[in-house]
């Protein structure tokens, strides 16, 4: 944990585990992303198998690599250790009913737990019907704090809209909690109030990835985030690193 946080308790993750989906805008050529992602300086990385095994070397120049692994294979706990991965991101995107599907978060925290592997779960509530995000606060509530009792180490999290909403959220859920970006957000602006917002709900960091290597400038982006992080920047200062 110590790798991937701070000594002020607090983390920039960037998010690079998309590439399931395809070669994203951003991310067309990881080798290029990944050099503007040291460059800007983050805490650490989110990737999967194959980019964590193909730019090794490149990621190496970061103080943390995280490995994102399905929630159904907890045995893959002992092959993140072989890679030298500093921690796991585990996600669930499902209504918060299902709870099936959230209760292997327990398995893999219990996994995680006999290894000494870091875990990041990310409990995100969607609608059965759209799979959209729910950012409802008492259904973001109850997910925080399923993936604190199954479990996770820290939490990557819906935000919820405001920094009195987000409060509650970080109150219940009893270990760090990080956010998600979720789709391109519209502005500079926009992105930097959702980090104040965070910070000021006593948030730990985020685990942003479309909003960072989608943006113009990841690497200044980046810094601009780190800022409000962790030097307790305003929007209004961070904004000038991205001018």
């Amino acid at each position: 944990m110590g790798k991937i946080f701070r000594n002020d308790g607090k983390t920039l993750i960037v998010a690079m585990d998309h590439g399931l989906d395809g070669p994203m805008r951003g991310i067309e050529s990881p080798k290029k992303t990944i050099q503007k992602i040291v460059e800007g300086g983050p805490d650490s990385i989110i990737v999967n198998l194959g980019i964590l095994r193909e730019f090794s070397k490149e990621l190496k120049q970061l103080p943390s690599v995280m490995w994102t692994v399905p929630l159904d294979e907890p045995s893959w706990i002992k092959e993140t250790i072989k890679m030298g991965v500093d921690g796991v991101k585990v996600g669930c995107f499902e209504p918060i009913s299902n709870a099936v599907e959230y209760m292997k978060f327990l398995t893999m925290g219990v996994e995680c737990e006999k290894w000494g592997m870091p875990l990041c779960a990310e409990p995100i509530p969607v609608d059965p019907v759209t799979r959209k995000e729910i950012t409802d606060l008492e259904t973001n509530k109850k997910a925080a704090r399923l993936g604190a009792e199954a479990g996770g180490d820290f939490l990557k999290l819906v935000y919820t809209g405001s920094p009195e909403s987000f409060k509650q959220v970080v109150d219940t859920c009893v270990v760090p909690a990080t956010i998600m970006g979720g789709p391109r957000m519209e502005t500079d602006r926009d992105i930097l109030e959702v980090v104040k917002g965070m910070i000021d709900a006593g948030g730990c960091g985020v685990a942003f990835g479309r909003n960072i290597w989608q943006h113009r400038d990841p690497t200044a982006m980046i810094r601009a985030i780190s800022m409000v992080i962790h030097e307790g920047a305003t929007v209004e200062k961070a904004l000038k690193e991205l001018e």
